[in-house]
């Protein structure tokens, strides 16, 4: 059994086969497998019709365009006294007698006639501070002075004029005029309106109300602008008609937002988008190789290991016990023997097979304990041994004389020499399928898809669908579970959501890497009993102990706690019955930690059933004494509470994936919810279906976060 699987494309991978059964082959270690064509698979979207969300921005007015804020100094009459100041922007000019110097914030106030005056102001704030510091511009027209702001906009109006004479008159106390762009957003991008001709960013306001909202669509279809793939835009007189390039609930997320009084939304939102746009599942553009099969044995969450070598080209598989036989190993001298009887305190001949576990003829994978398991020659001659260790493939040669009954004398052992030719003959476990001890229910499969890799990047050549995106499927889903029970399961769960309670589900593991703490192999083979205070395996046999925490739902507590006296003190009985859904399967042993950190041993569990399918599972859980060994068992992924995710009152009006595959992402054995409270956080809020748990749980809905 292989752990190695190929290597997934991120983005795009060929569909899982469709239809998977698993049924019994009413064998022992026998489970058949069969499925769907996957090279065949060729469905459409969802069957609800999806509508794409739209809206509307009418031209009422005409928007503001930029404007820069002016102003002018106007001079009476010349000279003007030595002395005399303008201020523009906190700049002071300064009035001298005579030619200025360039760059010196100062004027020619000696000028004839006012004009010379004017022109000399001009000129000192281009060639000033003023310009200099992108406070003004200014230009002079006989004897008056015209001041452009630099600053854009409105920003440009803050812009100081003062004198302290009253030969040079300002036009008012700071330059005015100045008007910002009016803006239109849709989704994050923001269209600026301009006079002039239309380019990247701005729409052109026109003569006319139409000319204007035909500009606005330009723009928008504009692919300069990045509202391709967003949105699509039409015109109708001063009408915008904007419609989501989404098909949709997803649509409704693209804002409309303006600053202009001129410009009428139809709302904040693109609206009335509903259903969603659900790709098809093909896979008849993949070039398909066949399938890979993984299992699970201890329940529908993993961990999965992949069955097969190679992918499976045929439509139907079965997964059994396989105790391959392996005929006539050759035993090398060099290399195979563990004792040779070279030391003197040790006479034992043992040599080790290169398969393991070696097993019996029959049975679900029984270690081999017996000479009779395995068959040895010498030379060609068939040799009994001694004894047989079939976890490590250990066999034992006999050593020592025997006495043969039958003829009353006694038969020296038959050994090898460096120069015989010794053989092996014995049965080795490939493949386990685990169904004793109530772990039928434990098993499950998935199937992916196997592909060629058309972009060459994959280092194998293949892609794979990832097992995310694979159901589940174990040995009790023998037949569906039809309307009338799928109902019934929905109302239980229904109840489990409203007064359950959370608790963190942790599998006691069945299979894996065994655990050191066993000493030697021969302890783990006859002891069967890990150490109990093991802090690798807590007690399993195997690294890591328990699989999980995996979140669950269970019935509320309703039992008295006691705390009693014992021989070893004083401990808290707390023990009852809970119940829960069919998923993930529970099985005795395994344990739940609560929120409040205290944790339950899981007893034996009840599952009712209709037609052999489990609807949901009945078990009683007994506290545990904070100095068990299961309380070292790690928990984690507790960084935010389980369940934050929107869900739909009406599934058929969410998108196709609202999160990444089960068990990944949503909970899939939770019904649909659909409530939120702005004044939670997303992190931490837990959800329910209806008002009333919103009103109980958090006193309303609120206001804002």
């Amino acid at each position: 059994m292989s752990v190695a699987g190929w290597e997934t494309l991120p983005g795009s991978f060929p569909w899982p086969p469709q239809n998977l059964q698993v049924f019994s082959a009413f064998r022992v270690g026998y489970v058949d497998l069969r499925w769907d064509d996957p090279s065949t698979i060729a469905v459409g979207g969802g069957s609800i019709a999806p509508t794409r969300a739209a809206g509307t921005i009418t031209v009422t007015g005409v928007p503001d365009t930029l404007e820069q804020a002016t102003g002018t100094l106007t001079v009476v009459s010349a000279p003007v006294p030595v002395g005399a100041t303008v201020t523009v922007g906190g700049v002071v000019l300064t009035s001298v007698a005579g030619p200025p110097v360039p760059g010196d914030d100062t004027f020619d106030g000696s000028g004839p006639a006012a004009s010379d005056v004017a022109a000399s102001i001009a000129a000192a704030i281009g060639d000033g501070s003023v310009a200099g510091w992108g406070v003004a511009t200014a230009s002079a027209a006989s004897d008056t002075v015209t001041l452009v702001a630099v600053p854009e906009g409105t920003a440009g109006n803050g812009v100081t004029l003062s004198t302290d004479t009253p030969l040079v008159t300002p036009s008012g106390a700071t330059l005015d005029g100045g008007a910002d762009a009016a803006t239109l957003s849709i989704g994050l991008i923001t269209l600026s309106a301009t006079t002039g001709p239309r380019t990247t960013g701005t729409f052109t306001v026109g003569p006319t109300n139409f000319d204007t909202a035909a500009s606005i669509s330009d723009a928008i279809g504009d692919p300069t602008n990045h509202l391709v793939g967003t949105v699509v835009a039409s015109v109708s007189a001063d009408i915008v008609q904007v419609v989501a390039a989404v098909v949709g609930t997803d649509g409704n997320t693209i804002a409309l937002a303006t600053d202009s009084e001129a410009l009428t939304l139809s709302g904040p939102y693109l609206s009335d988008g509903s259903g969603a746009y659900c790709p098809p599942v093909n896979n008849t553009a993949w070039t398909i190789v066949g399938v890979n099969i993984y299992r699970s044995d201890n329940g529908q969450r993993g961990p999965y290991v992949r069955v097969n070598r190679v992918p499976i080209g045929s439509l139907a598989y079965r997964d059994h016990v396989d105790n391959t036989l392996i005929e006539e190993e050759v035993v090398r001298w060099d290399g195979d023997w563990l004792s040779k009887a070279t030391d003197p305190n040790n006479a034992d001949w043992i040599f080790r097979a290169k398969f393991t576990p070696v097993v019996k003829p029959y049975g679900q994978a029984v270690a081999a304990n017996a000479p009779t398991d395995v068959t040895l020659k010498i030379d060609g001659v068939v040799v009994p041994v001694q004894s047989v260790f079939g976890p490590t493939g250990d066999v034992t040669l006999i050593n020592q004389p025997t006495w043969d009954l039958a003829r009353e004398r006694w038969v020296p052992p038959v050994l090898p020499s460096e120069y015989s030719a010794v053989t092996v003959t014995y049965r080795y476990n490939a493949n386990l399928i685990q169904t004793d001890l109530d772990r039928t229910n434990q098993v499950f499969y998935r199937l992916t898809t196997v592909a060629l890799d058309p972009t060459g990047t994959s280092p194998s050549g293949l892609v794979e669908t990832p097992l995310g995106y694979c159901p589940p499927v174990g040995l009790a889903e023998v037949e569906t579970v039809d309307w009338i029970w799928r109902e019934a399961k929905r109302r239980n769960l229904y109840i489990l959501e409203q007064g359950g309670e959370r608790v963190k589900l942790f599998k006691r593991k069945v299979s894996g890497l065994p655990c050191p703490c066993y000493i030697d192999p021969a302890t783990r083979e006859y002891g069967q009993q890990p150490s109990a205070r093991c802090g690798n395996c807590f007690g399993t046999g195997y690294v890591g102990g328990y699989d999980g925490p995996t979140d669950i739902i269970v019935a509320p507590d309703d039992a008295e706690r006691r705390v009693s006296q014992t021989p070893n003190g004083r401990r808290l009985e707390h023990g009852y019955e809970v119940w829960t859904t069919e998923n993930p399967s529970i099985t005795q042993r395994d344990f739940i930690v609560k929120q409040t950190g205290e944790r339950y041993s899981i007893g034996a569990v009840r599952r009712p059933a209709v037609r052999g399918l489990p609807l949901q599972q009945h078990f009683n859980i007994q506290y545990l004494d904070e100095q068990d060994i299961r309380y070292r068992v790690p928990v984690t992924g507790t960084d935010d509470l389980p369940w934050p995710e929107t869900r739909y009152t009406n599934p058929e009006l969410s998108a196709c994936v609202e999160a990444d595959p089960y068990p990944v992402g949503f909970d899939y054995q939770a019904s649909p919810m659909g409530t939120e409270v702005p004044k939670i956080p997303d992190g931490r809020e837990i959800r329910g279906r209806t008002p009333v748990w919103a009103n109980t749980t958090y006193g309303g809905k609120g206001g804002g976060a």
